[in-house]
């Protein structure tokens, strides 16, 4: 048996069925067999047709059997959950929960780790499975990439929600940029408490709206791709680098030079992205905010916030063009030859090559062979970003070469 065991965690009204989807496509492509090798938990509200709606079905059995009227909760027995609860209040959730602690209690052996994928309810259901299985199987370490969590209401400050223990080794939270329904709010950096010093956790902001990173058939339709293309690679390679098999790649392989390419695309398109937040029918649900972590605050996030996107951004950039960051980010560097030489390396990646001209970098003209580089140091920011942030380190994750 794998000594790696993958959970696949739904969001509000998503299932296995879902199509172009993150966690559907990604379970789809797990290698083995459900419950020996990965579970997939439906999202609350669900309705999937080859599987069951959480919260009807006895949580401790494998084949799904219907929950009797009486009985004991601790053999299954909690309340019947349907379409509008689940949808609502995310009901069906802690049968989830139930659900996957009971099937690797029958692993056997137990699995040497654990990794987790999630979006939206799904992401914070990865939170409340590693804070159960802390209590249980401490000695089993917990990988997870959540995309957007969502709590949803009355939720957001539930223990087993918004704390993350110390079985979770790697924590990686994207953030929706440009979700600004009110009840929409995530669980980002001020509101989730790590018990562990030693979880190795970061948080990165994307545009899009809630589903722009993971809904990747619909978002490159809207020629909103470069979001959930970089998200749905990141998520391969950290299950990847933690143990994860899949039977085909759920997304192809970009270098340093692509990924960076995919970000100036991201920044050159962002009044397109801002565009894509729910517009006044979906604003109904809490108003339409800003949500916390942008309001004035993004800088705690990213290091030189006005040019990068997220930390995975700037170091990425950082270690594939590294004499053009010293020069325009820390004032540093005499190699103006060097400097001069990536930015001439950018010209087949017009994305990239525009927002460094956007920067003060001027191009070589048939009259002028010289290029003129901004000023040195031009890009510097004060530093505000959090220490968490600064001191993660994505290369644990696999996230570098």
């Amino acid at each position: 048996m794998p000594g790696v065991f993958t959970i696949f965690n739904h969001g509000t009204n998503a299932s296995r069925d879902g199509e172009g989807e993150i966690v559907a496509e990604f379970g789809r492509l797990a290698t083995g067999t459900e419950y020996r090798d990965f579970l997939i938990c439906d999202g609350p509200g669900s309705n999937p047709t080859s599987s069951v709606t959480p919260g009807r079905f006895n949580p401790f059995t494998r084949d799904k059997q219907a929950k009797s009227t009486f009985g004991n909760k601790e053999m299954g027995n909690t309340h019947t959950n349907w379409k509008l609860t689940g949808t609502m209040t995310g009901a069906g959730w802690d049968d989830n929960v139930i659900h996957a602690v009971a099937t690797i209690a029958e692993l056997d052996p137990a699995p040497t780790a654990i990794n987790m994928l999630g979006w939206s309810r799904g992401a914070v259901t990865c939170t409340k499975m590693a804070f159960r299985l802390r209590e249980i199987f401490p000695q089993i370490p917990v990988n997870i990439f959540a995309v957007d969590p969502v709590a949803g209401i009355g939720n957001k400050g539930d223990e087993d929600a918004s704390t993350i223990r110390g079985n979770v080794k790697n924590y990686l939270a994207v953030l929706s940029m440009h979700e600004t329904r009110g009840f929409f709010k995530p669980q980002d950096i001020k509101r989730v408490t790590f018990t562990n010093r030693g979880t190795n956790a970061i948080y990165l902001p994307f545009p899009g709206n809630h589903g722009g990173q993971v809904n990747l058939d619909k978002s490159v339709k809207k020629n909103l791709g470069e979001s959930p293309q970089l998200v749905w690679y990141l998520a391969m390679t950290f299950l990847q680098h933690f143990g994860t098999a899949f039977t085909s790649p759920p997304s192809p392989v970009y270098d340093g030079r692509e990924q960076c390419n995919l970000y100036a695309k991201m920044t050159l398109k962002m009044s397109a992205y801002k565009k894509s937040s729910p517009g006044p029918t979906q604003a109904l649900l809490g108003g339409r905010k800003t949500r916390d972590f942008l309001n004035n605050k993004v800088d705690q996030y990213v290091k030189f916030s006005d040019f990068f996107i997220n930390e995975h951004h700037r170091r990425i950039f950082k270690r594939t063009f590294p004499k053009i960051y010293a020069w325009v980010f820390e004032n540093q560097g005499t190699d103006t030859a060097g400097v001069s030489q990536e930015f001439r390396s950018t010209e087949n990646l017009p994305a990239l090559k525009q927002t460094l001209v956007d920067i003060g970098f001027v191009p070589a003209t048939p009259g002028v062979t010289t290029i003129m580089l901004p000023i040195r140091g031009g890009g510097a920011q004060a530093v505000t970003a959090l220490g968490q942030q600064v001191s993660a380190s994505m290369s644990a994750m696999g996230l570098y070469v």
